[in-house]
């Protein structure tokens, strides 16, 4: 900032939103929000982290499981390689409607009382 320039809007922005972010913070519906963000993403991850570990344990471990021939060339390590794939994409598809039918409106809540009001209303 040069000495004797009035503050610029950005300034006056970024303390406007320090102040709704901080307000918004201390809302309980934001509280349960970000707990529900987090214990869902918790969840997900640790699923998908669970059985990708599982898949290579397996492929160490128990290799003549793995070899099993179930038809033709298709043997249980590509079975569970390709559940691998769909099971990422049904988790990720569970995840994107929980967030769409829980989250995002109880974030449209807090963002639309967090709004500033009009003079007058």
């Amino acid at each position: 900032m040069v000495a004797g320039s009035p503050p610029s809007s950005r300034h006056v922005t970024n303390s406007q939103d320090r102040a709704r972010y901080a307000a918004i913070s201390q809302d309980e519906r934001f509280i349960v929000l970000r707990r529900k963000s987090g214990q869902s993403t918790l969840l997900v991850a640790s699923l998908m982290a669970a059985w990708y570990l599982l898949y290579v344990i397996a492929a160490v471990f128990a290799r003549g499981l793995m070899r099993h021939r179930l038809a033709g060339d298709v043997n249980v390590t590509l079975v569970l390689g390709l559940l691998e794939f769909a099971g990422t994409f049904l988790l990720a598809r569970r995840y994107a409607r929980y967030s769409r039918e829980v989250l995002d409106p109880l974030r449209a809540q807090v963002v639309a009382d967090s709004e500033p009001r009009a003079a007058g209303r």
